[in-house]
């Protein structure tokens, strides 16, 4: 899929703002990758590097210890994966934020953001709890009108309903939206939910195919261009 194109909901201010958090807001990976690390530890397997481990973050606990797993050529029945899955985030509830960091400027631009009166929520594939406890590490939990994780509803991304529903909480409608991303599966998701989106320049997102219009190369950036669009109304994200 492709995200939209610059051209939608042209005029419209931001109201709300929604971001993916790993690889968007915080650099959990370091922290995922040690989680991952102790549970290969149980089958003999090696410890693998964060960026190995990076490539399978985005799809929730499950999806990233079934794709890891199939990466690493270890088949395992479904019962044992969903298992090793429970061991997977226990071994991260212990220790979820000892080596992840914020990216960039992002402790500068949520308050400035926020001050500005645009809304801001989270929508991310990370169960709900290890979300909250990593936003609260950093002191970003209460910009956050609405923080919607991947075990809270039936659907989760790419399923656009997702998204939809954290803006529902955010009470802001999809044509006054942007979503903030680094993967795929974030693209795909705005896409569905007929959001303006943008990709980040960093965590995973450098990997993700779109064009130069629909990247975030700083959340400076995002700050003057909302900020910007807001004041004339004008197309421009």
């Amino acid at each position: 899929m492709t995200l939209p194109d610059p051209g939608l909901h042209p005029g419209l201010p931001i109201e709300g703002i929604v971001f993916d958090l790993d690889g968007t807001l915080v650099d959990t990976a370091p922290d995922i990758t040690s989680a991952v690390n102790r549970l290969l530890d149980t089958h003999g397997l090696p410890p693998q590097a964060v960026r190995f481990v990076e490539k399978y973050i985005g799809e929730g606990s499950f999806g990233l210890i079934d794709k890891l797993y199939k990466g690493l050529g270890l088949a395992l029945e479904p019962a044992r994966v969903t298992a090793d899955v429970d061991t997977y985030l226990a071994l991260y509830k212990r220790h979820p934020v000892e080596h992840s960091t914020v990216y960039a400027d992002a402790l500068g631009a949520l308050p400035a953001l926020h001050a500005a009166g645009i809304k801001l929520g989270v929508c991310t594939n990370k169960a709900q709890e290890l979300a909250e406890a990593v936003l609260k590490h950093f002191g970003l939990l209460h910009y956050f009108s609405a923080i919607v994780g991947g075990d809270v509803l039936p659907q989760r991304k790419p399923d656009p309903q997702h998204l939809l529903t954290t803006l529902e909480r955010m009470n802001v409608m999809p044509q006054h939206a942007l979503y903030v991303g680094d993967t795929q599966i974030d693209a795909d998701c705005a896409q569905g939910a007929q959001v303006r989106c943008r990709i980040v320049n960093w965590g995973t997102g450098p990997g993700v195919a779109v064009g130069k219009a629909k990247r975030l190369d700083s959340f400076d950036e995002l700050v003057v261009t909302c900020a910007a669009v807001n004041a004339s109304r004008l197309p421009g994200i």
